[in-house]
């Protein structure tokens, strides 16, 4: 990523869209436990329903603050449709709404894990994004199918993003792998829930971290009975 990538300025101005929507999402949060904590008056029943939704603010609300995490790592762009989806962490919305970053135990940003030369996935291109703190550093991209076939200088790119994380300082805590999982991980972060799921492989290899992300994607998909 030693050259600049043209497109770097407009994907830094949807990044920073995407963290104006997220810092609105907080403030959002914030004025709801606001309103909801000192009423302590009225039925069991009612003092019931006001601890659940502050209780499930208060876990947005924490879900929200990312600290300095990367809130956006990559966009996928389906073939022929003229959408893009931009994955990160968790979901973002505007005001009105619309999905801004997509969550990326969606089944929708799949393909940024999974898709191949062979297997695209109905995807044209696959980002990464290189980012320190809100600053996008860097940007690589994978081209599929006849996108790909057309570009005019071919290359085989998108592995600085994970370059990078390997090598990164280590921090003595575990690992976040969600910006770099692989195929491989992916496939199992995503398997289904029903049967026992035995995950083997020597020391040093991430099982711990694959199986804690496997966990968030199980809470994520099944957080409603």
């Amino acid at each position: 990523m030693s050259d600049r990538h043209p497109e770097l300025d407009a994907e830094q101005a949807y990044l920073d869209f995407a963290y104006e929507c997220l810092d609105e999402s907080r403030k959002r949060a914030s004025r709801l436990t606001s309103n909801y904590a000192p009423a302590a008056g009225g039925t069991t029943q009612a003092r019931h329903e006001r601890e659940s939704i502050v209780e499930s603010v208060l876990v947005r609300l924490s879900q929200l603050n990312l600290g300095d995490r990367s809130l956006v790592f990559g966009r996928i762009d389906p073939t022929d449709t003229g959408e893009r989806f931009y994955i990160g962490r968790l979901g973002v919305w505007n005001s009105e709404q619309d999905p801004v970053v997509v969550d990326w135990r969606a089944p929708v940003a799949e393909p940024f894990y999974r898709a191949t030369g062979r297997e695209p996935m109905n995807i044209e291109r696959r980002r990464h994004f290189a980012t320190r703190a809100r600053t996008l550093l860097g940007i690589d991209d994978e081209l599929f199918g006849e996108l790909a076939q057309t570009a005019p200088t071919p290359q085989v790119r998108g592995q600085g993003a994970l370059i990078a994380a390997i090598e990164a300082s280590r921090t003595g805590r575990l690992g976040d792998i969600v910006a770099t999982i692989q195929g491989e991980q992916d496939e199992i972060i995503r398997a289904p829930m029903p049967g026992v799921l035995l995950v083997q492989g020597g020391p040093g290899t991430g099982k711990t971290v694959v199986a804690l992300h496997r966990a968030a994607y199980l809470l994520y998909t099944y957080r409603f009975p």
